[in-house]
Protein backbone atom coordinates (compact mmCIF):
# COMPACT_ATOMS: atom_id res chain seq x y z
CA UNK A 1 0.00 0.00 0.00
CA UNK A 2 2.61 2.38 0.33
CA UNK A 3 4.11 1.43 -1.98
CA UNK A 4 1.04 1.85 -4.44
CA UNK A 5 0.82 5.55 -2.43
CA UNK A 6 4.40 6.75 -3.28
CA UNK A 7 3.58 4.98 -7.06
CA UNK A 8 1.05 7.97 -6.88
CA UNK A 9 2.46 10.52 -5.40
CA UNK A 10 5.36 10.26 -7.97
CA UNK A 11 2.70 10.28 -10.77
CA UNK A 12 0.67 13.47 -9.24
CA UNK A 13 4.25 15.28 -8.98
CA UNK A 14 5.14 14.18 -12.62
CA UNK A 15 1.79 15.38 -13.98
CA UNK A 16 2.21 19.00 -11.93
CA UNK A 17 5.73 18.92 -13.02
CA UNK A 18 4.69 18.36 -16.77
CA UNK A 19 1.34 20.17 -16.83
CA UNK A 20 3.85 23.31 -16.01
CA UNK A 21 6.31 22.81 -18.55
CA UNK A 22 3.58 22.26 -20.86
CA UNK A 23 1.62 25.77 -20.17
CA UNK A 24 5.24 27.49 -20.24
CA UNK A 25 5.68 29.86 -23.38
CA UNK A 26 8.96 30.45 -25.06
CA UNK A 27 10.72 33.78 -25.09
CA UNK A 28 13.11 35.11 -26.86
CA UNK A 29 14.92 38.67 -26.49
CA UNK A 30 16.67 41.43 -29.15
CA UNK A 31 17.94 44.72 -29.75
CA UNK A 32 18.15 47.33 -32.41
CA UNK A 33 20.97 49.83 -31.90
CA UNK A 34 19.15 52.93 -34.06
CA UNK A 35 20.87 55.75 -35.41
CA UNK A 36 19.43 58.93 -36.44
CA UNK A 37 21.26 62.45 -37.63
CA UNK A 38 18.30 64.84 -37.22
CA UNK A 39 19.87 67.95 -40.13
CA UNK A 40 18.13 71.33 -39.51
CA UNK A 41 17.32 73.41 -42.67
CA UNK A 42 15.20 75.61 -44.76
CA UNK A 43 12.97 75.15 -47.50
CA UNK A 44 11.38 77.65 -49.92
CA UNK A 45 7.55 77.48 -50.67
CA UNK A 46 5.69 79.94 -52.79
CA UNK A 47 1.94 80.68 -51.68
CA UNK A 48 -0.48 82.70 -53.81
CA UNK A 49 -1.19 85.90 -52.45
CA UNK A 50 -5.10 87.14 -52.11
CA UNK A 51 -4.35 90.40 -54.08
CA UNK A 52 -2.13 88.55 -57.23
CA UNK A 53 -2.69 85.96 -59.72
CA UNK A 54 -3.13 82.43 -58.88
CA UNK A 55 0.43 80.81 -58.81
CA UNK A 56 0.12 77.14 -60.83
CA UNK A 57 2.34 74.37 -58.08
CA UNK A 58 0.70 76.89 -55.61
CA UNK A 59 2.53 75.87 -52.20
CA UNK A 60 5.77 74.44 -53.85
CA UNK A 61 9.32 75.55 -53.82
CA UNK A 62 8.26 75.38 -58.27
CA UNK A 63 5.64 77.35 -58.82
CA UNK A 64 4.76 79.19 -62.10
CA UNK A 65 3.15 82.69 -62.44
CA UNK A 66 1.33 83.48 -65.33
CA UNK A 67 0.87 87.21 -66.49
CA UNK A 68 -1.46 85.98 -69.32
CA UNK A 69 -1.94 88.65 -72.02
CA UNK A 70 -0.79 92.10 -71.46
CA UNK A 71 -0.47 95.39 -73.67
CA UNK A 72 -0.31 98.99 -72.27
CA UNK A 73 -4.03 99.75 -72.52
CA UNK A 74 -6.75 97.13 -72.16
CA UNK A 75 -7.85 94.25 -69.58
CA UNK A 76 -5.55 92.53 -67.44
CA UNK A 77 -5.83 88.84 -66.19
CA UNK A 78 -7.44 88.95 -62.66
CA UNK A 79 -4.88 89.80 -59.97
CA UNK A 80 -2.19 91.85 -62.60
CA UNK A 81 -2.04 95.09 -62.36
CA UNK A 82 -0.73 98.07 -64.59
CA UNK A 83 0.28 100.67 -61.84
CA UNK A 84 2.43 102.93 -64.55
CA UNK A 85 2.18 103.63 -68.16
CA UNK A 86 4.52 105.83 -69.76
CA UNK A 87 5.32 107.12 -73.50
CA UNK A 88 8.56 104.70 -74.17
CA UNK A 89 7.20 102.05 -71.47
CA UNK A 90 4.55 100.06 -69.24
CA UNK A 91 4.78 98.23 -65.81
CA UNK A 92 2.39 94.83 -65.07
CA UNK A 93 2.90 93.78 -61.44
CA UNK A 94 1.24 91.07 -59.53
CA UNK A 95 1.54 89.87 -55.48
CA UNK A 96 3.34 86.59 -54.38
CA UNK A 97 4.24 85.25 -51.36
CA UNK A 98 7.29 83.54 -50.20
CA UNK A 99 7.35 81.22 -46.92
CA UNK A 100 10.66 80.11 -45.91
CA UNK A 101 9.77 76.85 -43.27
CA UNK A 102 12.97 76.55 -40.68
CA UNK A 103 13.57 73.37 -38.72
CA UNK A 104 16.12 72.85 -36.60
CA UNK A 105 18.14 76.08 -36.41
CA UNK A 106 18.80 78.65 -33.76
CA UNK A 107 19.06 81.33 -36.51
CA UNK A 108 16.79 84.51 -36.34
CA UNK A 109 15.96 85.71 -39.68
CA UNK A 110 16.53 84.34 -43.59
CA UNK A 111 18.20 86.55 -46.76
CA UNK A 112 16.51 85.93 -49.76
CA UNK A 113 17.91 86.71 -52.97
CA UNK A 114 16.67 86.60 -56.43
CA UNK A 115 18.26 86.22 -59.85
CA UNK A 116 17.23 85.42 -63.82
CA UNK A 117 18.02 82.39 -64.87
CA UNK A 118 18.80 84.16 -68.50
CA UNK A 119 18.70 87.56 -69.82
CA UNK A 120 15.45 88.99 -70.05
CA UNK A 121 14.70 89.97 -73.97
CA UNK A 122 15.48 93.30 -74.91
CA UNK A 123 13.10 95.70 -73.94
CA UNK A 124 11.79 93.93 -70.64
CA UNK A 125 12.87 94.49 -67.17
CA UNK A 126 12.20 92.24 -64.33
CA UNK A 127 12.04 93.34 -60.86
CA UNK A 128 10.80 91.73 -57.28
CA UNK A 129 9.77 94.44 -55.09
CA UNK A 130 12.39 97.40 -56.21
CA UNK A 131 14.93 95.49 -56.80
CA UNK A 132 15.32 94.93 -60.86
CA UNK A 133 16.72 91.35 -61.58
CA UNK A 134 20.02 90.23 -63.63
CA UNK A 135 22.26 86.97 -63.87
CA UNK A 136 23.27 88.20 -60.64
CA UNK A 137 22.01 86.96 -57.18
CA UNK A 138 20.28 90.52 -55.72
CA UNK A 139 19.46 90.48 -52.41
CA UNK A 140 15.42 90.89 -51.61
CA UNK A 141 14.95 90.83 -48.15
CA UNK A 142 17.35 90.68 -45.60
CA UNK A 143 15.73 89.90 -42.79
CA UNK A 144 12.91 87.63 -43.11
CA UNK A 145 10.86 85.84 -41.06
CA UNK A 146 10.58 81.82 -41.18
CA UNK A 147 7.20 80.54 -41.16
CA UNK A 148 5.51 82.72 -42.59
CA UNK A 149 4.03 84.10 -45.42
CA UNK A 150 5.71 87.19 -46.68
CA UNK A 151 4.19 89.06 -49.29
CA UNK A 152 6.57 90.11 -52.98
CA UNK A 153 5.84 92.25 -55.52
CA UNK A 154 6.83 90.35 -59.64
CA UNK A 155 6.91 93.29 -62.01
CA UNK A 156 7.47 93.50 -65.27
CA UNK A 157 8.43 96.43 -67.52
CA UNK A 158 7.78 96.35 -70.86
CA UNK A 159 9.57 98.66 -74.03
CA UNK A 160 6.95 100.16 -76.03
CA UNK A 161 9.47 99.40 -78.62
CA UNK A 162 10.21 95.65 -77.92
CA UNK A 163 7.22 94.44 -80.17
CA UNK A 164 9.23 95.96 -83.49
CA UNK A 165 12.63 96.31 -82.16
CA UNK A 166 14.19 93.19 -81.26
CA UNK A 167 11.42 91.95 -78.52
CA UNK A 168 9.21 88.77 -79.06
CA UNK A 169 6.54 89.69 -81.78
CA UNK A 170 3.28 90.24 -80.44
CA UNK A 171 1.26 87.55 -79.40
CA UNK A 172 4.32 85.31 -78.90
CA UNK A 173 4.48 83.97 -75.41
CA UNK A 174 7.48 85.20 -73.37
CA UNK A 175 9.19 82.80 -70.73
CA UNK A 176 11.24 83.42 -68.03
CA UNK A 177 13.16 81.71 -64.68
CA UNK A 178 13.28 83.55 -61.82
CA UNK A 179 15.55 81.40 -59.09
CA UNK A 180 14.97 82.42 -56.00
CA UNK A 181 17.27 81.70 -52.69
CA UNK A 182 16.91 81.82 -48.87
CA UNK A 183 19.87 81.89 -46.97
CA UNK A 184 19.72 81.49 -42.91
CA UNK A 185 21.00 84.52 -41.47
Amino acid sequence: MRRRTLIRSLAMMALLLSSTALLAQDTATGTINATLINKSGIAIVFDTDPGGVTLGNNGSSAATLNFGTISAFGPLSPGITRPTVLPASYTVKTLFDVQVIEGGLVTPSYTLSAQLAAAAPTGFTYAVDAVTLTTVAQTIQANGTYNTDVQHSLNLTVSTAAPGSGGPAVGIPLTSTINFTATSN
